[in-house]
């Protein structure tokens, strides 16, 4: 039996490059949805004027209801342009990310010392914006999109250009040099995962916990609002559910009060488990409750329901041990012959 006739080169080269065009143009599409996502309102904001203000309040406005209790960080100042005075309440026009509750309470804590300043509408005062243009992309899809389109354009251009030198080498040169590529990929794919994985884990908060333990003081607080609510998994976890459990509290101390959600030094929620455990581990905080908490004396922002070390903790070996592989690949592939030099 014959065997089937050889793919004619330009048949494999068309069919590279349409999959090279379409991982670039879909990366170039992803990449530019993250940069527009807020252009427009980042730029309005960039071209007000920075404005000297009055710190009126800053606090926390919480709302009981059915559905369950709703936080929302809350302040008003006041800034004088030609003479004449306004009031606003609008924290950050440039960007709809939530702030994190502690990021929130630190900033507070400088504005109220001073000096504080806002950003102004020149050609409508009454328009204004206490955080100025900050920028946010997000990271994910101008990343991920940033790779993909690299990718796209690496194996575009390797479809028409012959890699260097290897299709007159030997067997044995062949496999060297697909070895030493390998060892790199390895390497930045787990530097890369390891990176990731250390934000998201939250492992600087932990660390640092772990370090200002021993300088953390007991003060008594009170619990201002807490509710369950469910979380849907990624990836193949996608079908699970996790109940996730708030809790929000106040403490007095250097003469004001503060608002802390962190249970621990790197979470603001905890999974409660089922619905019905959920809703248990939450009733056992129920509002107006006395309790104690623990904060820094120096970053009365900082403050954790419970400074322990919990095991959770080992997880963030993981991710570290993912960067120290990735640095060990990356030494084994300097070590080997004709790094640089294919």
């Amino acid at each position: 039996m014959s065997s089937p006739p050889p793919i004619a080169p330009w048949r494999i080269k068309a069919v590279r490059c349409i999959f090279g065009i379409v991982g670039l143009g879909l990366g170039i599409l992803l990449v530019m949805a993250g940069y527009y996502h807020q252009l427009a309102p980042h730029e309005k904001v960039a071209g007000w004027v920075k404005t000297p203000c009055r710190i009126l309040n800053w606090g926390m406005e919480i709302t009981h209801g059915p559905g369950g209790d709703l936080v929302k960080p809350t302040m008003t100042y006041e800034y004088t342009v030609s003479g004449k005075t306004y009031k606003s309440s609008s924290y950050d026009e440039a960007t709809d990310w939530v702030v994190d509750m502690r990021d929130f309470e630190e900033e507070g804590d400088a504005a109220r010392r001073g000096p504080a300043f806002c950003y102004v509408d020149p050609k409508d005062p009454r328009e204004s914006s206490f955080r100025a243009a900050q920028l946010w992309y997000p990271w994910s899809l101008v990343g991920g999109g940033g790779l993909l389109a690299l990718i796209s354009i690496v194996f575009l251009v390797r479809t028409f250009m012959r890699i260097h030198g290897i299709s007159t080498q030997n067997v044995e040169a062949r496999v060297g040099w697909l070895q030493r590529h390998f060892v790199l990929g390895c390497s930045l794919t787990l530097l890369g995962f390891g990176g990731y994985m250390t934000v998201q884990q939250g492992i600087a908060d932990a660390v640092y916990g772990q370090i200002v333990r021993s300088k953390l003081i007991p003060v008594p607080a009170r619990v201002e609002a807490r509710g369950v609510h469910g979380e849907r998994g990624s990836g193949k976890n996608s079908h699970q559910v996790y109940n996730m459990v708030h809790l929000v509290y106040s403490y007095e101390h250097a003469g004001r009060r503060w608002y802390a959600d962190r249970w621990y030094f790197d979470a603001t929620e905890v999974d409660g488990g089922t619905k019905e455990d959920a809703r248990a581990l939450a009733a056992q905080y129920p509002l107006g409750l006395a309790m104690t908490v623990w904060i820094h004396p120096d970053r009365p922002w900082y403050a954790t329901l419970d400074p322990g070390l919990r095991w959770h903790f080992l997880w963030f070996l993981f991710p570290l041990g993912l960067i120290g592989a990735g640095l060990w690949f990356l030494r084994a592939r300097w070590g080997m012959r004709g790094f640089g030099h294919e």
